[in-house]
């Protein structure tokens, strides 16, 4: 069974290149550059905001059914992001989930069963952004926003699902932690909103 939080999967790749071109170059009679126009230096990144205030909604997928039931829920994020010495943001931002499952489950050596249960969740998170480039973003840079639940986070489920599988989904609410990568707006411009493409969120920054 997958439940509907955003995770995020990053794969590093790294290789290296040679070719005989380049040892013929170094052979090659040099050549003047006189009249030759140096390359245009890219232009400066737009200075970044000191703070952002940042709500972020989540845009899981709804799913009824054939008896009616639902899985999905909503979740929403909100808090302001805070510039450091180091240039990275940080930020405690309060959270409200109401998660909603039906479906079946079952644990080692015992039978599936149907069930359904309700995941009503608030309080805080501590949030952290590292900002990084990106050519897409109106500021030229966008952050990888990742946080936890901070401690006195509250959950309760509810439902007819057994107690073993209601305490493993409410453990699980309050210990995962969750990342999404979403553009930076320059200083000195308005609000924005997107609907991100590659995280099942929307956010609201200004």
């Amino acid at each position: 069974m997958a439940f509907p939080f955003p995770r995020l999967a990053l794969a590093l790749a790294a290789g290296s290149l040679a070719t005989s071109s380049a040892a013929e170059s170094v052979l090659a009679p040099a050549t003047s550059l006189a009249g030759v126009d140096a390359p245009a230096s890219p232009p400066p990144h737009a200075a970044l905001k000191a703070a952002y205030h940042v709500r972020l909604t989540s845009t899981w997928p709804q799913v009824t059914g054939p008896d009616g039931c639902r899985n999905g829920g909503v979740e929403t994020l909100e808090g302001t992001l805070a510039r450091n010495a180091d240039g990275t943001y940080a930020g405690i931002f309060s959270r409200n989930t109401e998660l909603l499952f039906c479906g079946t489950h079952g644990t080692h050596g015992a039978p599936a069963t149907s069930c359904t249960l309700t995941l009503e969740g608030r309080g805080e998170v501590a949030m952290s952004g590292m900002v990084r480039g990106d050519d897409t973003s109106p500021s030229g840079r966008s952050v990888l926003a990742t946080w936890m639940p901070a401690e006195g986070h509250e959950a309760v489920v509810n439902g007819a699902c057994g107690a073993g599988f209601k305490d493993a989904v409410k453990a699980m609410y309050l210990t995962t932690a969750h990342a999404v990568e979403f553009p930076l707006t320059a200083a000195g411009t308005g609000p924005r909103t997107e609907r991100l493409e590659n995280y099942a969120w929307r956010v609201d920054l200004d």
